[in-house]
């Protein structure tokens, strides 16, 4: 139910970077993480990804040029 056709529809990049309008303040769909660092330290946690720290500022960077 989360899209007109039923299946999951994941949010859009186009407004990462709008984080007072889009995100709240923050990133994340509520805006609960204050910066990019902290979205990635905690998909890295829940999903047990075990990123080393230079692929974390790899994404981190990566996400940024987008």
């Amino acid at each position: 139910m989360r899209s007109p056709d039923e299946r999951y529809r994941t949010a859009s990049l186009r407004a990462l970077w709008d984080v007072e309008k889009i995100h709240k303040g923050g990133f994340y769909h509520d805006g609960r993480f204050a910066t990019l660092n902290d979205v990635v330290e905690h998909y890295d946690g829940h999903l047990g990804l075990d990123l080393t720290d230079q692929e974390k500022r790899d994404l981190i960077e990566y996400l940024k040029s987008i």
